[in-house]
């Protein structure tokens, strides 16, 4: 009896492994057949370093994307951490889908799947490739972060008000306006960073066409932003801070035309150089 016990259970579980290798072998191709003729427009978004590239070789990508296999769904991908790599299709038909490689899973519209490795490893790899393409399309969305670099330390900075175009594919521009507070006005947003070094080094993740201008206020003035500013030295991308507690506030430039993305933008920072 107990023998028969034995083979009943061994006999489930060879039906159970049975049933997990038949779910995972019948995965479905979910963009099988599709034609390159169906995109209008493709981007992808790769996070990190946050940069989006415009597609240009659609049948390339399509390629890929024929390849992809998905299983069953699981959004335990939201628990997972590690590169995004997020392509934006606008199709034929008015439509736009979203679809994420983020192995192992494939993300389409918001709904996550198990996927096969290979394939989506493929998508992710194509993806970075273009984006180390010297000829690549980078499309910025709105500024490239600041970092203030002071005696090997890093720290980000605040970014204020800034005015922003973005080129479409179809050659058109899309605007953005966003206000922001009066640096003076953000201390539960500044970080203050202490130092006995009296430069600073500015390391934007785009370099600006131009660093505008560059001012501070003494952090007596909090609160107060009628008081007046100070300029600060600019030599390249380094600044000179100056002795006791100050709220630096930084504008740069970047040229739409030369880019196909631009506009000017304020980022802020506070320094207490120590004595």
């Amino acid at each position: 009896m107990k023998k028969f016990k034995r083979l009943i259970i061994a006999f489930a579980c060879v039906l159970t492994t049975g049933i997990i290798v038949l779910v995972f072998s019948s995965g479905r191709k979910p963009f099988k057949g599709m034609e390159p003729s169906e995109i209008v427009s493709a981007t992808v978004r790769l996070s990190p370093p946050d940069k989006t590239i415009l597609i240009t070789e659609i049948e390339e990508l399509t390629n890929y994307l024929n390849d992809v296999v998905i299983y069953n769904k699981d959004n335990s991908f939201t628990e997972y951490s590690g590169q995004g790599v997020i392509f934006t299709l606008t199709m034929a038909d008015g439509t736009q889908t979203e679809i994420v490689a983020f192995n192992p899973f494939l993300v389409i519209d918001g709904v996550g799947y198990k996927t096969k490795y290979e394939p989506c490893y493929a998508l992710s790899r194509y993806a970075n490739r273009l984006l180390n393409e010297g000829d690549a399309m980078i499309i910025l969305e709105k500024p490239p972060a600041l970092d203030v670099i002071i005696d090997n330390t890093c720290d980000g900075t605040l970014l204020g008000t800034y005015s922003w175009q973005c080129k479409n594919n179809d050659g058109t521009f899309t605007n953005m306006e966003a206000d922001s507070a009066h640096p003076l006005d953000c201390a539960d947003m500044l970080d203050q960073i202490e130092t006995t070094e009296t430069n600073a080094f500015l390391r934007f993740t785009e370099e600006p066409d131009a660093i505008l201008s560059a001012l501070c206020w003494s952090d007596e003035h909090w609160s107060d932003p009628a008081a007046d500013s100070e300029s600060v030295s600019v030599y390249g991308n380094e600044i000179e801070l100056k002795a006791g507690g100050y709220i630096y506030e930084i504008t740069a430039e970047w040229n739409t035309e030369k880019s196909g993305y631009g506009g000017i933008a304020h980022y802020s920072f506070y320094v207490k150089v120590l004595e």
